[in-house]
């Protein structure tokens, strides 16, 4: 089996991925991966392999935060940081390797529907867990349904799948012209998603008790999101089909 140096696997980057990484993934993730990547090589590990423990560790991590006790809650915030190195890392190891393909990307893309359903999930439990369902900072207010947060938090979840799905469906049928560019949606993605604020936000509204805040804003962002995506696309398609 061929041996990789941590230069080698770091050279093999592509110059757009520094321009569309999150400033947390390109100071922290991304030279960790390089690492963990090196590591899971000489193990002799696949890509793919790397990918489904990254999806493990997000199921792990949804069942830590949905717990309830705050320790628990910050073990499964743990697990998906590691999740975000490992989701650098097999990347990094399939160009390396120059063996990616289709269905690894497919994989990949498995990992990463993995970790927004099970995180959004998740955290909206442990907001319901710290808050009882009640707006901290908002004496006497109560969510109106059953559930409370983990409503908001599966909500979340929901629309960032539902998006994700009609795009890809989209593309299935005809390829996005503007792929090969940065788009502002995505650096938005990258920058506000699971390997950029998202984690450091959640940390921070569990460590000083306005999580329910976060779980909220971020239903907001992609219920709003996938409204606009899904107009957008069906704008598109009504377009294209006369």
């Amino acid at each position: 089996m061929a041996r990789y140096t941590v230069g080698q696997i770091a050279a093999s980057l592509p110059p757009q991925r520094w321009r569309i990484d999150s400033p947390l993934t390109l100071v922290f993730f991304r030279p960790v991966s390089f690492l963990a990547a090196w590591f899971f090589l000489a193990l002799g590990w696949s890509p793919n392999a790397v990918t489904y423990l990254s999806a493990l560790l997000c199921v792990g991590g949804f069942a830590f935060l949905a717990a309830g006790p705050a320790w628990a809650a910050w073990v499964g915030l743990g697990a998906f940081f590691i999740f975000d190195i490992l989701d650098c890392a097999d990347g990094n190891m399939a160009r390396v390797r120059k063996t990616a393909s289709p269905w690894g990307e497919w994989v990949d893309a498995f990992g990463g529907y993995t970790a927004y359903t099970t995180l959004l999930l998740g955290a909206g439990a442990a907001a319901q867990a710290q808050s009882m369902g009640s707006l901290p900072g908002i004496a006497g207010a109560v969510l109106p349904w059953a559930g409370g947060w983990t409503l908001v938090g599966g909500a979340a979840a929901a629309a960032n799948l539902f998006m994700r799905t009609i795009y890809q469906a989209r593309r299935a049928i005809k390829a996005d012209p503007g792929r090969a560019s940065v788009s502002m949606e995505k650096r938005l993605s990258e920058y506000l998603g699971v390997s950029g604020l998202l984690l450091p936000s959640l940390a921070l509204g569990l460590g000083f008790g306005f999580l329910p805040w976060v779980v909220a804003a971020y239903a907001v962002f992609y219920c709003g999101g996938c409204l606009l995506v899904s107009l957008n696309l069906i704008r598109s398609v009504e377009a294209e089909s006369k």
